[in-house]
């Protein structure tokens, strides 16, 4: 009974991990490619949102006369500023020169808005190094005890019921109401989240909220396959040592 308990806490445990190490190497590599956000301006709507609600905003003027190429650049300092402590937010500036137009992308609240972002970010990036160092070390003691890693089956099954629980709560709610929520819990009380089109270049150009169901997407795919990599050089590793051990075993 208490060796079928600490199989089952370690094979969790072990898990846990590898989906948490999985996540953030799926975001470091999508951050790098900017969330394929060129993709998304050609292909959810985003030219068009701009195209309609850029003229409409009541902070700046332009905005609907920039280039595809010059919002995957804005898209892309912003990428750089949340991922480094918000370094440069005031500074993001889009320009249309034939029009005199040469102005700060954000106003303050979307500045306080991202620099929250950016916190969260930072926050979360802290315990990174100690995350990889855990799970290095547990599949560590797996292969030098011995221990048997959870079977495919075994974490597919593992894996199920949260991934159906999360499921079946997006649909039966809404996942726009989800990420709502989220802000909610997460973000502070007096600080502006929500944006209407009118009011924000930064909601306009992100197609927000859909944009974030794509990269939500595209994140969970991403991690999912890197889940697998990392589960099936767990195994060829242990594998290794098995086998390792028996040559040792046998030579002597």
């Amino acid at each position: 009974m208490v060796q079928n308990i600490a199989i089952i806490s370690r094979n969790m445990l072990y898990n846990i991990l590898t989906l948490s190490v999985s996540l953030f190497i799926a975001w470091h590599l999508l951050l790098a490619g900017d969330f394929f956000y060129g993709f998304w301006h050609d292909h959810i709507g985003i030219a068009e949102n701009i195209r309609q609600y850029g003229p409409e905003n009541i902070y700046r003027t332009g905005f609907a006369d920039t280039t595809r190429a010059q919002r995957i650049e804005l898209f892309s300092q912003i990428c750089h500023s949340i991922s480094h402590q918000g370094a440069g937010l005031a500074d993001i500036r889009y320009s249309i020169p034939e029009k005199g137009i040469n102005s700060p992308l954000l106003h303050q609240a979307e500045i306080i808005h991202l620099q929250d972002v950016a916190n969260l970010i930072s926050t979360l990036q802290k315990g990174e190094p100690l995350l990889y160092l855990v799970w290095a070390a547990l599949l560590a003691t797996f292969i030098a005890k011995a221990w048997r890693l959870p079977s495919w089956r075994q974490l597919l099954l593992a894996n199920a019921f949260w991934i159906g629980a999360v499921t079946i709560l997006i649909m039966v709610v809404g996942w726009v109401s989800v990420f709502y929520k989220l802000h909610t819990l997460i973000f502070p009380d007096k600080h502006q989240w929500f944006f209407y089109y009118h009011e924000s270049l930064m909601s306009t150009m992100m197609q927000a909220p859909d944009l974030f169901l794509y990269i939500g997407l595209s994140l969970a795919v991403l991690s999912g396959l890197l889940y697998g990599c990392l589960h099936l050089l767990a195994r060829l590793l242990s594998r290794y040592q098995v086998q390792a051990s028996r040559m040792m075993g046998s030579s002597q």
